[in-house]
């Protein structure tokens, strides 16, 4: 019988004219043999969890379920007295299988804007389906998306990545809004991605990371050693109001860059090479006699450039006072800023959001998946480096206890 069906499928897959028919054939038989081993397996589904939960049969119903090969109709499926069993393939109020979810999900995620989406369904399921169907299947990350953000923070994390990404947003008028992201090295060795943040306004600002600082606080964000960040005004301050013990490095390469966008471009090479001399010293004394050289060379062409660098000097060798083998991580926000890449890639098909909330929905997908990745992958040598850090964990704060318990006590 095999070899008949095989001669048959072969001769109608010559005829052009007929392929389409044969195609036809061999989905309409899938979805019968799905539909059968569907219902077969709620049955035996069925029967385990009245075993278990001592619930009596009740009969069936019948539902559709749209799949990858097309509309599943009528499926009998069996139901419990008190309504508490449900098949593996569907959820309660829900007509759409999990491999379509799941795919929709995935292609969102990877970048797809919804267009994308319901033209590639379209193209594999041959059914038409309305942008407000994608938009409703990717609502099962809405409330993901709220876990996320408000999850407590039980780790410790000394080392704390600060910077922010620019997305294009409708709200009345399209604009671009500064998305703010906070990635963290915990104490376990490994990265993640904090959380993010849309507030709706179209520059970074320190006072609305001073808020972040707060809520990250408030979810268990605490005695962090040490934050990164870029450049921006009022952000070391911001940093010092939420935890005062804390250090703040600003970036470094964001320092270079900005000082060679102001200067003139044949004098660029040799002035990235002289600061690249500053930043790669070993200790606080040889960065500032180094940086002194550097003004001294170049103060009277860019007097602007080297006065921000005597100005940003506290900020600017705060990772020297760190282990060694951590400082290729923290004397720049690169760590975050691939994140950022990741982000860019997958928010540039898109274009412009129609709304925050879209946005969310991909950052968090992006977030999630990238937080995966990096449980992969360990920081190097982090036992001797943690073991340090802990070191300055209790200078830090076993001091400030000790002092803070003395000056209750003196006042009591």
């Amino acid at each position: 019988m095999k070899k008949e069906l095989e001669e048959i499928i072969h001769i109608l897959a010559n005829k052009d004219d007929r392929k389409e028919f044969l195609k036809e054939v061999i989905k309409a038989e899938l979805r019968v043999m799905i539909k059968d081993l569907l219902e077969e397996v709620a049955l035996v589904e069925r029967e385990a969890f009245c075993e278990q939960n001592i619930e009596a049969k009740n009969g069936f119903y019948h539902r559709d379920i749209e799949g990858l090969f097309g509309m599943l109709e009528d499926i009998r499926i069996p139901r419990t007295r008190e309504g508490g069993f449900k098949p593996f393939f569907i959820r309660p109020w829900q007509k759409v299988s999990y491999d379509i979810e799941d795919l929709v999900i995935a292609m969102y995620q990877g970048g797809c804007s919804t267009r994308d989406v319901v033209r590639t369904i379209d193209m594999l399921l041959e059914h038409r389906y309305s942008a407000s169907w994608v938009s409703r299947i990717t609502d099962v990350v809405k409330e993901k998306v709220e876990a996320f953000r408000n999850r407590k923070i039980d780790l410790w994390y000394p080392i704390i990545f600060l910077d922010g990404v620019v997305i294009k947003i409708r709200r009345d008028s399209v604009a671009g809004e500064v998305v703010y992201i906070a990635l963290g090295i915990g104490e376990d060795g490994y990265k993640e991605v904090l959380g993010f943040w849309i507030v709706g306004a179209e520059g970074e600002s320190a006072l609305v990371w001073k808020d972040i600082l707060a809520e990250l606080k408030e979810r268990g964000l605490n005695e962090p050693l040490l934050f990164i960040g870029d450049g921006l005004k009022g952000l070391h301050k911001a940093v010092k109001e939420i935890y005062p013990m804390a250090d703040f490095q600003s970036c470094i390469l964001h320092k270079v860059r900005g000082s060679l966008s102001k200067v003139r471009k044949k004098h660029r090479e040799a002035i990235a090479e002289e600061l690249r001399i500053v930043y790669r010293q070993q200790d606080e004394l040889g960065f500032k006699k180094s940086l002194d050289d550097f003004c001294h060379e170049w103060g009277g062409l860019y007097p602007e450039v080297v006065k921000s660098w005597e100005r940003d000097i506290p900020y600017l060798i705060t990772y020297l006072r760190y282990p060694e083998e951590l400082r290729p991580y923290i004397y720049t926000t690169n760590i975050l800023e691939r994140f950022i890449k990741e982000v860019k890639r997958r928010t540039k098909v898109i274009e412009v959001f129609p709304h925050a909330e879209a946005s969310e929905k991909v950052l968090y997908l992006v977030a999630s998946e990238m937080n995966e990745k990096y449980k992969r992958k360990l920081v190097r040598n982090w036992d001797s480096i943690k073991e340090k850090l802990q070191s300055i964990r209790m200078a830090k704060y076993e001091n400030k206890a000790t002092v803070d318990a003395f000056c209750l006590t003196q006042n009591s």
